[in-house]
């Protein structure tokens, strides 16, 4: 249970990602549309990476710990 709860939480942190990649092509106007200012985006981007992927597992891993 806990190996399949780990894998469906790094199925969210790899679309997490791929989302921030995609804010990377969106427009003032687009970023504007969703109420995301220029200095969100720019924090959303630097976690657009592997380090990024990896501090949202461990997110997730801490928290889960704590509830047990």
């Amino acid at each position: 249970m806990l190996v399949f709860s780990l894998f469906v939480h790094f199925q969210h942190c790899v679309k997490r990602y791929q989302t921030r990649k995609v804010l990377a092509s969106l427009t003032a106007q687009q970023l504007m549309d969703i109420g995301m200012t220029k200095e969100r985006q720019q924090a959303e981007l630097s976690q657009a990476s592997f380090k990024g992927v990896l501090c949202d597992m461990m997110v997730k891993v801490k928290k889960r710990g704590r509830m047990l």
